[in-house]
């Protein structure tokens, strides 16, 4: 990513006002005057010694994790909110689906088969479309969050949340694969054991859903951190995926390394749980 945004057209210094003017001091002070693998050695050689620098033009001399510190809270919670929908709402949904036919199964993966900008821009377009419909008619008063996305209301909020959770395809391989899970178990001799004790069996349910899940969503991480850059630059919430955004356009190279390097490494360590949480869960996968 480095060498693509130092190959790309322009740099830092075009987005300042006087560019001309203090082109030859700063090209010395950011170290745009270097050859392009000097740059990409030195940036490594300064994370080695865990220094990220400092923001160029977003956020001018104030160091990279000082820029996302705020941010990411708003991007976390946004993303284990988006999280626990998908896995609550596929599994509530497995749970009356399997075994049985109807259409809930292909309405869900019909959702999940359009891009998140898409599905953001439709349902953006949609509300503020059908509010404006009705205010027109003096059916309804001006909505707090109309027009969307300007206004900062919880419901931007539920709407991100919602198609994060969707349009990601997470809550789609949840379901698939709870229906398929809910099918085996409720036929295992372990839970027929239960039944005829009078036992309750959604102990032994939970205990075998929990493992595969696990390991699905953090499998999905991916998913949902691309999904996140996107709605946040759509939604105007101030989130990393929005300030990731911004620092790709302005040429900010550290920020936007900074913010890619952190990401990923969030997403390595989001699977390393997944695997972590499934082998505790699993008894079972401990001797391989």
């Amino acid at each position: 990513m480095h060498l693509l945004l130092i190959l790309a057209p322009g740099d830092a210094i075009d987005a300042l006002p006087n560019a001309d003017e203090v082109r030859p001091i700063l090209e010395a002070e950011w170290q745009l005057d270097r050859s392009a693998p000097e740059q990409v050695l030195g940036y490594l050689w300064d994370v080695i010694r865990g220094d990220l620098r400092t923001s160029l033009v977003y956020r001018p001399g104030q160091p990279v994790l000082e820029v996302v510190w705020g941010p990411a809270w708003r991007s976390l919670w946004l993303l284990l909110t988006a999280v626990a929908l998908s896995i609550g709402g596929g599994v509530a949904l497995a749970a009356w689906t399997a075994g049985r036919p109807g259409i809930s199964r292909p309405l869900v993966w019909a959702a999940s088969l359009f891009p998140v900008f898409l599905v953001a821009r439709v349902l953006v377009a949609a509300f503020n479309s059908g509010a404006w419909w009705l205010m027109e008619r003096d059916l309804i008063a001006r909505p707090g969050w109309f027009a969307l996305p300007v206004e900062d209301h919880p419901f931007r909020w539920a709407l991100a949340v919602s198609i994060l959770a969707v349009a990601s395809g997470a809550l789609a391989e949840v379901h698939s694969e709870s229906e398929s899970l809910f099918q085996r178990i409720r036929g295992s001799g372990y839970v027929e054991a239960a039944r005829a004790r009078g036992a309750p069996t959604w102990p032994h349910i939970l205990r075998n859903l929990l493992p595969p899940l696990t390991a699905l969503v953090a499998s999905r991480t991916a998913f949902f951190v691309g999904g996140l850059v996107i709605l946040e630059r759509m939604l105007n919430i101030n989130g990393v995926g929005a300030i990731l955004w911004r620092a790709a356009l302005e040429r900010d190279y550290p920020l936007a390394l900074g913010i890619t390097l952190l990401t990923a490494g969030a997403v390595a360590l989001a699977k390393l749980l997944g695997d972590v949480a499934r082998t505790t869960l699993d008894p079972r996968r401990r001797g391989t």
